[in-house]
């Protein structure tokens, strides 16, 4: 593993840590960074940007949410209990003017859960717009770097088979060669 192959894996650690999709932006220009000044005609160096972009991409697909739903956006706030005849403004409450301990208690747990809808949604989101950047940038690659020749096409089956990418994500990359 290389020293940028560490640093990416850093940066998915981190965004692991905290669930800030910053970090997998910053690991994604540090590939994009290291590959703008590659020959063309370099193949050793483009077998390692091709290698990095599979690592990248497993690393990737190991925190995409398959069954999230673009459209299963969480409504905004939750309604307030109206306890004893309460009546509460619209917004979101604070809590401590919930007298009943019970009450407030779920209350509380609710806020959270739709923290909770409105992170996993934000960076399901970053996610699925961090890949389809990766991807416009690797069929970019692959196009100015590849050909249909057999070499290259052998080549290319070869650095996929040695990747820990899913086979659905080698198949999508595979459909990418010229």
């Amino acid at each position: 593993m290389d020293s940028l192959e560490q640093q990416v894996k850093e940066k998915f650690a981190e965004f692991e840590a905290t669930r800030n999709p910053t970090p997998v932006y910053e690991a994604l220009n540090l590939i994009e960074a290291a590959e703008a000044p590659m020959p063309i005609e370099d193949v050793a160096a483009r077998k390692v940007a091709v290698s990095r972009r599979l690592t990248f991409f497993a690393a990737l697909d190991r925190n995409i949410d398959p069954t999230w739903d673009s459209t299963n956006v969480p409504v905004m706030g939750v309604p307030a209990p109206l306890p004893h005849g309460d009546v509460y403004g619209s917004g979101e409450v604070d809590p401590e003017t919930i007298p009943d301990p019970e009450v407030r208690a779920r209350y509380v747990e609710a806020l959270k859960a739709n923290k909770e809808e409105h992170q996993q949604y934000f960076v399901q989101s970053q996610l699925r717009s961090i890949d389809e950047r990766a991807l416009r940038f690797f069929e970019r690659l692959l196009a100015d770097r590849y050909t249909d020749s057999p070499a290259d096409q052998a080549e290319f089956e070869e650095l996929l088979a040695a990747s820990s990418a899913s086979d659905a994500r080698k198949a999508q990359l595979r459909a990418l060669m010229p």
